[in-house]
């Protein structure tokens, strides 16, 4: 008996040995300030379990927003987790800053009168699209052959996928645009230009057939182009891509909030198909750019 409750206070003690031992989980601190109608900064830092740190500075540029505030964003950070979160093949994380960047606005419950500024029913919307950029020191934009790039995963969705439409120097600026919102993170991209380029072309094309677009002389011509850039794809002929998809840039955003939906709500009641299409258009651009030789990464931001 005496060895039995030897035994049983041996496993108790390793039980709370381990428990003693066990680390608590990576937790961010998250700043966030409101310098003008259509802006937001966040600070955000992440120390995990080794004691490193993971800082950065998340800047969200909206083309109008409405009812932005320090409390509408839900910003928030985590480490990358491989098992959970998915990356296509030739993408991988860096480890001097394996950060996943969540911006999921919350749903006001209620609005009442004794809140400032408040208008509406207090939700976070926008018309079109924000650029989000993501500045850390954490990593290093060495020359013009970066690899790093901005990608995001979808609301629900854990498969991250390339929105980049800039990468500046400073140390590591990564801009892109989106409808949307959800997580982000930076990661090293060593997939071939080309490819890349055609993966976003038929992910472009696929959004546009997904999108509710009543007019269909509109669409029509938004399929033709993409059609068009398809075929200067084909034959190489990068700067007619370029131009032929500007095109396509260009008539989204003249039908937005007319032929094409382009309002996004915190509640998700609404699809912003136009955000979405000049997301992806854009992010297609960057690729091209880099193909067309002409745009140099790791460069000043302009400003």
């Amino acid at each position: 008996m005496l060895v039995q409750a030897r035994a049983g206070c041996a496993r108790v003690l390793t039980l709370l040995l381990l428990a003693l031992a066990v680390v608590p989980p990576a937790r961010a601190s998250v700043s966030v300030i409101i310098p003008d109608a259509n802006t937001a900064v966040a600070a955000v830092s992440l120390t995990d379990s080794s004691a490193s740190t993971f800082a950065a500075t998340v800047t969200i540029k909206f083309d109008n927003a409405v009812n932005l505030s320090a409390g509408s964003l839900g910003v928030d950070a985590a480490l990358f987790d491989p098992a959970h979160d998915l990356l296509p093949a030739g993408v991988s994380v860096d480890a001097a800053f394996p950060v996943v960047i969540s911006v999921e606005p919350p749903v006001a419950l209620f609005a009442n009168g004794y809140e400032n500024n408040q208008a509406a029913d207090g939700n976070l919307a926008f018309f079109n699209t924000y650029e989000l950029e993501i500045h850390t020191e954490n990593l290093t934009c060495g020359s013009a052959s970066t690899a790093y790039r901005l990608f995001k995963a979808e609301h629900g969705s854990n498969t991250f996928a390339d929105v980049t439409d800039d990468v500046y120097r400073g140390s590591v600026r990564a801009r892109g645009r989106g409808g949307a919102f959800s997580r982000f993170m930076i990661v090293t991209d060593s997939r071939v230009g080309l490819t890349v380029a055609l993966q976003k072309l038929a992910n472009l094309t696929l959004r546009l057939n997904l999108a509710s677009i009543v007019n269909g002389t509109l669409l029509a011509s938004l399929t033709a182009t993409l059609v068009q850039v398809s075929l200067d794809l084909a034959t190489l002929n990068i700067n007619a891509a370029i131009a032929d998809l500007q095109i396509f840039i260009n008539a989204v955003v003249g039908a937005a909030g007319t032929d094409i939906a382009n309002e996004w709500k915190a509640d998700r009641s609404l699809v912003n198909d136009a955000g979405e299409l000049l997301s992806l258009a854009e992010t297609l651009k960057f690729t091209l750019r880099l193909l067309q030789g002409g745009n140099a990464l790791c460069v000043p931001p302009p400003g």
